[in-house]
């Protein structure tokens, strides 16, 4: 037998002793306590009238609830001649079932609208929410706010006098105000101005929430 060749023992003597240290630094590794898991941040609830994304907070909020059943009631014959609209004005059905109401302003026998408000109050849902995500690539767009609410002011068509403001008065309440005015036909980005006008005289009409 030459001399760079093992013994057979010798052989299983070495396999076992590196069997024993292999198994004493598994040993090792598992008795090393396991690092807990970090607890996810907790998350904050927004307080009621907590601004959600670029919306705003509402400053002063108001309850709608005791008008969605006389809509009528948001302008009083005062502010509504004041606009030059006719009186009274017409309760009519939105959507779902709820009550909203439209003054006019005609001219001739024929009693063309030249002139038209048209409120409606949306109570226990996200509509200004919806409206904002919705509305944001139309032709005119601009979130503002209105007595310290939060609003927004959109046009879907520059060449038209109509505008549309919507005014987020509380959680899940909002107030929609349609304004058209024929006479401003030369002049259709000044519809918004007075639609603004025409909201801030209809948020002096809701009462403060309790």
């Amino acid at each position: 037998m030459s001399s760079g060749s093992q013994r057979p023992g010798a052989a299983a003597s070495l396999v076992a002793a590196s069997s024993v240290i292999l198994l004493a630094g598994c040993a090792g590794a598992t008795s090393a306590p396991t690092p807990a898991a970090p607890r996810p941040p907790a998350t904050l609830r927004p307080s009621p009238t907590q601004a959600v994304g670029p919306i705003p907070p509402v400053n002063n909020p108001r309850d709608i609830t005791t008008m969605t059943r006389r809509p009528c009631d948001v302008l009083t014959p005062q502010q509504a001649t004041g606009f030059r609209l006719d009186l009274p004005g017409d309760q009519l059905t939105g959507l779902h079932g709820t009550l909203r109401c439209q003054w006019t302003t005609t001219t001739g026998s024929a009693r063309e609208i030249v002139r038209m408000v048209d409120v409606s109050l949306s109570a226990d849902n996200s509509a200004f929410e919806a409206a904002y995500s919705r509305d944001r690539g139309l032709a005119y767009f601009d979130l503002t706010n209105i007595a310290g609410d939060p609003a927004i002011v959109t046009r879907t068509n520059p060449n038209l006098p109509i505008c549309t403001v919507k005014i987020k008065v509380a959680e899940q309440q909002g107030i929609s105000v349609d304004y058209e005015d024929k006479a401003l036909n030369k002049n259709p980005q000044q519809s918004c101005e007075v639609g603004k006008r025409v909201a801030a005289a209809v948020l002096a009409n809701v009462p403060p929430k309790s």
